[in-house]
C-alpha cells in the first residue's frame, strides 16, 4: 500500500514548538490547552503576513525542535518495511533541509518527500491509497473524493465526520487502520 504522512502535529508535536516561538515573537504566553484552531497564527491576532514574517525567523527552529509523538518513530519503523512512504507536508520549500535531516536525526525512513499545499493533487498524482494528517480541510478533501484519511485526532479537528475519515488518536490506533486498509484493498 502507498502511505501519505503529514509531518506537523500527525509524526510531530509542531503545536508546542509552534506556541514557544510564538510566545517568544509575541510577549504572550499561549499553551496547548489554548489551541482550537488549524490555524494556530490566528490564536495571536496575527494576519498570514505577519504569521510568515515571524515563521520565516522561528521556522528552521520550530521545526528542528519539535518531538516525535509516543510510538511514532517506531510505528514508521514497521510501516515503512511493508508499505510504499511517501512524506507529505505542507511546509515551505525554504525547510525542507531542516525537514530531511530532522527525519534523519530521529531515524524515520521514507521513500519520497513532497512539500505542498494541495495534498489531494499530490497524492492522486503519486497514487496515495491513504493520507495520515491531522487538518480538517485535507480530511473533506479526500472524504469528498472518496479517498480514505486516517486523521489524527487534534482539538481542531474533532467536527469532521465522514466513512472515509478513520480517527486515530495515537499511532497504535494509526497502524490498527492502516492494517485494516490493507486487508481492505488487498481483498477489492
Amino acid at each position: 500500500m502507498h502511505i501519505g504522512i503529514d509531518l506537523d502535529n500527525t509524526i510531530l508535536d509542531a503545536t508546542s514548538a509552534h506556541l514557544q516561538y510564538y510566545n517568544i515573537a509575541s510577549g504572550l504566553s499561549f499553551t496547548p490547552d489554548d489551541v482550537n484552531d488549524f490555524y494556530l497564527y490566528r490564536l495571536y491576532g496575527w494576519d498570514r503576513a505577519e504569521r510568515d514574517a515571524i515563521y520565516s525567523q522561528y521556522g528552521h527552529d520550530i521545526h528542528w525542535n519539535s518531538a516525535p509523538f509516543p510510538m511514532a518513530v517506531e510505528i514508521l519503523q514497521q510501516l515503512f518495511e511493508q508499505h510504499l512512504i511517501s512524506i507529505i507536508t505542507a511546509r515551505p520549500l525554504l525547510f525542507l533541509d531542516v525537514t530531511t535531516e530532522w527525519l534523519k536525526y530521529h531515524n524515520i525512513n521514507y521513500h519520497t518527500i513532497t512539500l505542498i499545499e494541495n495534498k489531494l493533487q499530490a497524492c492522486v498524482h503519486s497514487k496515495v491509497d491513504v493520507l495520515i494528517d491531522d487538518g480538517p480541510h485535507y480530511a473533506e478533501e479526500f472524504a469528498l473524493a472518496n479517498k480514505p484519511v486516517i486523521l489524527y485526532e487534534q482539538p481542531y479537528n474533532l467536527s469532521v465526520t465522514n466513512e472515509f475519515v478513520y480517527r486515530a488518536s495515537n499511532w497504535m490506533e494509526v497502524k490498527q487502520h492502516v492494517d485494516y486498509l490493507a486487508c481492505k484493498l488487498n481483498r477489492a
